[in-house]
């Protein structure tokens, strides 16, 4: 592409688009290759943090060594999950009813089958096909029963930030892939398990701002546009201002990606594709809540404090001494409600106790959007950064952020310095490819696909079938 030349020279070596996570892990990236470099983050919102909220959890898998050393290297102890209550049973709406064992159990095959294609779809190898179906008609081709198609409809509307039915096949299927898998997915924000680590993410937040105390962190200051010139990226903000960069790292989701201006207009290679306009629902939000009380109400019914409804969508667990923590979706109009909604809820299963919490909190936010093949290469002197914009591993688990992070800041570095990057960093930040597991068996493969509505459509077939030929022998004898 040709890009005309900046009439004047940049002011920053790095600008930094956001304040989350993976903004910061940018920022610390950078000025510990290079800490002579000119860099400033600006920040749409009031606080530094992003979608980790004000004092809340996020968890770290036993495997993921890469995050845990990152976590060493900024003085950040990880808490192992440690419950007495794990060996109660869990409070799922999933788990009710009599239809709750069949769903269960289709709903396991159906895991079962997308685990087992989960590595044709690798970062990698990843290649869009438009004759595949959108995930709520995937779903609900091969689930029977409403229970086990709201747990997926949902979690398909958490990972990728739209309704199932805007979701390609293929999309949902890359982002887990880039996730871990759908099981570490379905294990982060439903079930909680003891393998996690627990990381206080205002901590966390705060350890890396005491390592980057001279870096300029502007809030309240939304970019708007970025003109692109062959020697440098100028940022406009909401107020007018104008920050002129070597190098600009996007470190927000994609959804408000796609509300800057940007000039010239992103090539087509680095666009989503185009969803109909046919069916589209309403977008949710997301509410992320803690809530204290004086003792654990549900431990004394025999409760483990995991806590799933799917109508609406309100997933918790026990967080500590008699403590829930969890997050719920919504629309926009109903924000007011939502700590009400929740306390409805939890004291339908767990008493009226619950209604009356010690201290409460709820922070909201936009739902990440992933829409597109993961972005993983920078156009020229753009870089993306967001984990929800890039197929990294286990992406929501703070470890997604933290790699797409590293990744943008050694991109950046090759605009900027490139004779400091070295091959390890280049290791670093490149793609991983997960799930490279040999390629699943034909007969395997075949009994994945059963489920309830092929095995009853073959099996009143055969019955028909059978049928016929008797009625037909009786006749003919």
């Amino acid at each position: 592409m040709a890009l005309p030349f900046g009439p004047q020279s940049p002011e920053l070596d790095v600008l930094v688009v956001g304040a989350g996570l993976s903004g910061l892990a940018s920022a610390l990236k950078i000025l510990s290759k290079e800490s002579s470099l000119k860099l400033r983050i600006i920040e749409a919102s009031d606080f530094v943090g992003g979608q980790l909220g004000e004092d809340g959890i996020r968890f770290v898998d036993r495997e993921q060594l890469g995050m845990l050393a990152y976590l060493a290297s900024v003085e950040v102890s990880p808490r192992r999950r440690s419950s007495d209550n794990e060996s109660l049973r869990r409070c799922w709406d999933l788990d009710r009813g009599l239809t709750a064992l069949p769903a269960k159990f289709e709903l396991e095959r159906y895991i079962n089958m997308l685990e087992l294609r989960m590595n044709k779809f690798r970062t990698k190898r990843f290649n869009l096909r438009e004759r595949v179906s959108n995930m709520e008609q995937h779903i609900c081709q091969h689930l029977f029963f409403g229970k086990s198609r709201n747990f997926m409809l949902n979690l398909v509307e958490v990972v990728c930030g739209v309704p199932a039915n805007e979701v390609v096949y293929d999309v949902f299927m890359s982002v887990c892939s880039s996730c871990g898998g759908l099981r570490m997915i379905i294990d982060f924000y439903f079930t909680y398990p003891s393998s996690f680590y627990e990381v206080s993410t205002q901590t966390l937040i705060d350890k890396i701002l005491d390592q980057i105390p001279f870096t300029a962190i502007s809030l309240n200051c939304r970019a708007v546009k970025l003109e692109h010139w062959r020697n440098y990226v100028e940022v406009t903000d909401a107020e007018g201002t104008k920050y002129t960069a070597q190098a600009v790292i996007l470190a927000i989701p994609w959804n408000k990606i796609q509300k800057l201006q940007f000039a010239p207009p992103i090539p087509k290679a680095f666009l989503p594709p185009v969803a109909s306009t046919a069916g589209k629902r309403q977008r949710r939000r997301i509410s992320q809540f803690q809530l204290r009380y004086d003792k654990s109400h549900w431990t004394e019914l025999g409760y483990s404090g995991n806590f799933l409804s799917s109508r609406p969508l309100i997933s918790a667990h026990e967080c500590g001494m008699s403590t829930i923590n969890g997050y719920m979706l919504h629309l926009s109009e109903d924000e007011e409600d939502v700590m009400g909604e929740v306390l409805e809820h939890l004291a339908e299963q767990f008493g009226e106790e619950m209604r009356q919490p010690l201290e409460c909190s709820c922070f909201t936010d936009e739902l990440n959007v992933a829409l597109h093949k993961p972005l993983v290469k920078p156009w020229l002197r753009i870089i993306w950064s967001s984990s929800s914009a890039v197929g990294t591993t286990y992406r929501s688990l703070i470890g997604g952020a933290v790699e797409s992070g590293v990744r943008a800041a050694v991109n950046a570095l090759f605009v900027v310095r490139p004779q400091v990057v070295s091959w390890k960093d280049m290791i670093e930040a490149r793609t991983k490819a997960l799930l490279e597991e040999n390629g699943t068996g034909r007969f395997r493969g075949l009994l994945s696909r059963l489920n309830l509505y092929n095995v009853t459509f073959y099996g009143g077939f055969v019955v028909g079938i059978t049928c016929l030929l008797n009625f037909g022998y009786e006749r003919l004898s």
